[in-house]
């Protein structure tokens, strides 16, 4: 019975802490659907259609051919609730040389590897008397390996595979951990049809889900399977003539949820650094920018603040870029 009252309560817990962004509680996976990088929280989660950082591999795996260079973040999110939400990865374009005749050789494509860790601690464990017994954790993992093809310049596919891992330690019968893994996919199309212009459409979570079984949980239990929504989102980018301003739109949709919207925009001045700011779902988000040249790679260093809403403060996210 001790068990069965610290397994509820943990999962009330990680269902308000984890799972609870926007109307996402209750839902698996949505460590998936909070949104990843100081830049793109910072305009609104609009991050699309434009294939500008490391970061492009888990938004649309189609922006993969469109990137300038090789490029690598590190993401750390400060999150009320003590949640965490963390991200490293990498991304390549692969731009091969054209034969002689027009249209001949490879197409170009595009690559990425992304970790994404979450999780939130100091879930209060108590016994039927509601004495307090211990500390318990929850931990989610997603790794990912994006490729893409573009056959046509203005025009790129991609697809991302994940690996999902989940972990709730000391909570079995044998204070072991209750496991769960799980594969999911993420398929994307980037289309440009005029110069500075960008749509983007990704559709999520392809078959992902969580596999639990519960037998040394508790004396009865048995085999869970927790499927994440697929979400499918629409997005526009547009780098205004000022060239100096850029905007983003993106809707998203899905069957479980009502649908979202993100907007966001970015002003870069030059020698100085980037000014953003959004609107996630009707949630304020704003953010700065700042970059240099060393060594021959460019360092950036991000931060977002995304105003409070169900948690009871706000987002604090840091993302270092590197592109050499």
């Amino acid at each position: 019975m001790k068990k069965i009252v610290f397994w509820a309560i943990a999962c009330m817990l990680l269902a308000q802490s984890v799972l609870a962004e926007h109307g996402d509680g209750g839902y698996a996976g949505a460590f998936l659907r909070m949104g990843i990088g100081a830049r793109a929280k910072a305009m609104g989660d609009a991050f699309s259609a434009i294939p500008e950082d490391a970061f492009s591999g888990i938004y649309n795996p189609a922006l993969l051919p469109n990137l300038s260079g090789r490029q690598a973040a590190i993401s750390f999110a400060f999150l009320p609730l003590d949640r965490k939400l963390n991200y490293i990865g990498y991304a390549q374009p692969l731009h091969p040389k054209r034969g002689d005749e027009e249209g001949s050789g490879p197409m170009r494509a595009g690559f990425a590897l992304a970790w994404i860790h979450a999780g939130v601690d100091h879930i209060d464990g108590r016994d039927l008397s509601g004495n307090h017994t211990q500390d318990y954790s929850f931990s989610e993992n997603a790794f990912y390996l994006s490729f893409a093809l573009s056959p046509h310049e203005k025009f790129s596919l991609g697809v991302s595979g994940k690996v999902l891992y989940s972990r709730i330690p000391d909570i079995t019968s044998d204070n072991a951990a209750l496991t769960s893994s799980g594969f999911g996919l993420d398929v994307g199309a980037y289309f440009t049809p005029i110069e500075d212009l960008n749509f983007g459409l990704v559709l999520r979570d392809n078959m992902s889900k969580y596999t639990w079984n519960t037998e040394k949980v508790w004396e009865r239990g048995t085999s869970v399977t927790d499927k994440f929504p697929r979400v499918m989102r629409a997005a526009v980018a547009y780098r205004t003539p000022l060239r100096w301003l850029l905007v983003s739109g993106e809707v998203e949709d899905s069957k479980e949820q009502n649908p979202r919207y993100h907007v966001g925009a970015e002003a870069t001045l030059p020698q100085v650094g980037a000014l953003r700011m959004g609107l996630d779902e009707g949630r304020l988000t704003f953010g700065l920018g700042f970059g240099l040249r060393f060594l021959g790679t460019d360092l950036a260093l991000n931060y977002a603040y995304a105003a409070p809403d169900e948690a009871p403060s706000a987002d604090h996210i840091f993302s270092w870029h590197f592109g050499f």
